[in-house]
């Protein structure tokens, strides 16, 4: 019994760490990770990776500076929401026409399909969502 409990403390306190790891990342660590993973994924060259990165980097200093808590985004009027709704779309034109000056043709497509990809799993319910419906066999 004493042994099970150890186990379970260790475990917690592993898990508790691994979390609060993915939320201290700062922005240069995160583009870095970002730009390593789309090299692999889109298999970039090292001129094309050095400009993924730069444009990831200003995108997650971008966000974690408006970064908001959930009650000060209940608090937005809604000309700010619209404001902000309207200023992240903006950003997100801006990184699209970015990205298809940096990679080909080919590499271009397989991002947008990953782009795409994502964007349904946030819409879903994200990657939790994602894993039940594999359960249920509603594979897409």
């Amino acid at each position: 019994m004493k042994k099970i409990l150890f186990l379970l403390a260790i475990l917690s306190v592993g898990i508790t760490q691994a979390n609060n790891g993915k939320k201290d990342r700062t922005p240069e660590q995160i583009a870095s990770i970002q730009s390593k993973k789309m090299t692999l994924v889109l298999d970039l060259d090292s001129k094309q990776q050095s400009q993924v990165e730069k444009l990831l980097l200003v995108e997650a200093k971008d966000r974690k500076s408006n970064k908001m808590k959930r009650e000060d985004r209940e608090k937005l009027t809604e000309e700010q929401r619209f404001t902000k709704s309207e200023a992240a779309l903006e950003k997100k034109i801006a990184m699209k026409r970015e990205m298809k000056s940096i990679l080909n043709a080919d590499q271009y497509a397989k991002w947008e399909k990953m782009m795409a990809k994502r964007s349904k799993g946030k819409k879903r319910g994200g990657k939790h969502r994602k894993g039940q419906d594999e359960k249920r066999g509603n594979r897409n």
